[in-house]
């Protein structure tokens, strides 16, 4: 496989592969709109993507939706590892944000920026860094949009159903599922 930085160094690759870590389980045709692209050009950077193991994707309603890797997140989250990311330290800001999503979960923007005392630019910032980071999930509720904390334990919980999803729809083998199912556990 390649050098990290030889695989996001393709910009439109670099924004998808961005896009992804912040919004876990984008769909195909939300990529496609997002970004512009034809088809063809996008499943080639998706394959890539994932042949290049940044990525994987799981079905959902007939959807095709796309998910970091979980080794990319633990590396990235992973303060001993300083070979292939920085290590990435919270600010005040997103200390308070994350201490108050966990304490309502499923909150708006707008309580939430009541909550923390932050202004609705930084905080929507501050929320994007975030969500790169796997640390946040943004949910979609009709017209409005809540929030919640991701941990570990329940971004394993989300690969796991793909991964099972993926079994079911014959994408991947028994004994691929239980070595990838035995690599989250």
């Amino acid at each position: 496989m390649e050098k990290s930085e030889t695989i996001l160094e393709n910009k439109t690759r670099r924004l998808i592969y961005d896009h992804i870590t912040a919004n876990p389980g984008v769909s195909f045709i939300v990529l496609k709109t997002i970004f512009n692209l034809n088809e063809s050009t996008l499943r080639y950077h998706l394959d890539y993507l994932e042949k290049n193991k940044k990525i994987f994707f799981g079905f959902e309603s007939g959807k095709r939706n796309y998910y970091p890797k979980l080794d990319q997140i633990n590396e990235l989250n992973n303060p001993e590892n300083t070979n292939t990311f920085q290590t990435y330290k919270l600010t005040n800001y997103q200390e308070r944000i994350i201490s108050v999503i966990k304490k309502y979960p499923k909150i708006n923007q707008k309580e939430l920026a009541k909550r923390t005392s932050i202004n609705r630019i930084t905080l929507s910032n501050n929320l994007k860094k975030l969500m790169s980071l796997c640390m946040v999930r943004k949910i979609p509720n009709g017209n409005k949009v809540s929030y919640e904390y991701i941990d570990n334990k329940q971004l394993r919980i989300e690969i796991l159903k793909q991964l099972l999803v993926k079994l079911i729809n014959n994408e991947i083998d028994g004994v691929t599922f239980l070595e990838l199912k035995r690599k989250l556990d």
